[in-house]
């Protein structure tokens, strides 16, 4: 390993645990209504609180009401913001900058990087990066797709926001039709094995890469592809939507 690429993972984790602590405390100034309006969306609320059924539905319910709320909502980020005293130019200072700043798309997983994190495109574009990410590609063969938010405390570091969730050619699809979310009962899946034809041929046209670029670009993205991912039973069980024995 290079002195280069120790001193990204050394950075990396520095920044994964200044991350950590920023997120937690930005959680604590999520206000009742926004967090509602997030899980509404996500049909995890029962009418008085959050009911996840696994740890990243709440993570994706944090990461929206945190980073990118629906509604009139302000960020939790930046009420975080206003109450920091990082020094500018601080690794404290650059991670919220970061987070402020975080984008979310779809990213393809090649496999890990010899130097550290994870080597992986964006998609349907195909530019290459290594995502810091200690998870990412755990129990993910290459070629996954996942959903993802991206932030750059340093520009050689691409890292990711704590919510990641996997996708398949079937959301990709819903994605591109506009498919509205659904009610009914979801079942657990997991991703189509060897989906990597299926994903191409769903934007061999231009026009359906310029939709889907389109897509990525506008509000509620992010909100879309989780609810989509849900919807589909790609993050398991639902509680209230999920029958027994589902």
């Amino acid at each position: 390993m290079s002195d280069d690429a120790l001193t990204a993972a050394a950075r990396y984790g520095r920044y994964a645990a200044i991350r950590r602590r920023i997120l937690t405390d930005a959680s604590k100034r999520i206000p009742l209504a926004s967090l509602a309006q997030q899980a509404r969306a996500l049909s995890l609320w029962d009418g008085k609180q959050v009911v996840p059924a696994d740890p990243m539905q709440l993570a994706v319910v944090f990461d929206l009401a945190v980073l990118e709320p629906l509604g009139d909502h302000t960020r939790a980020i930046e009420r975080q913001a206003r109450a920091e005293d990082a020094p500018p130019g601080s690794e404290e200072h650059r991670m919220l900058e970061a987070l402020m700043a975080a984008s979310f798309g779809l990213w393809r997983i090649l496999g890990p990087n010899p130097e550290g994190g994870v080597r992986a495109e964006s998609f349907p574009d195909g530019e290459p990066l290594v995502i810091w990410d200690r998870f990412l590609d755990r129990d993910r063969a290459p070629g996954a797709l996942v959903g993802a938010r991206i932030a750059r405390p340093d520009e050689d570091l691409p890292m990711t926001c704590g919510a990641v969730v996997s996708l398949d050619s079937r959301a990709v699809e819903r994605l591109l039709l506009g498919t509205p979310p659904q009610r009914g009962p979801v079942i657990p899946t997991l991703p189509l094995p060897e989906d990597g034809p299926a994903l191409e041929r769903l934007v061999t046209e231009p026009a359906a890469r310029l939709r889907l670029a389109a897509l990525a670009g506008s509000p509620g993205f992010a909100a879309a592809v989780y609810r989509t991912a849900i919807d589909l039973g790609l993050m398991g069980r639902v509680n209230g939507r999920t029958p027994p024995g589902g």
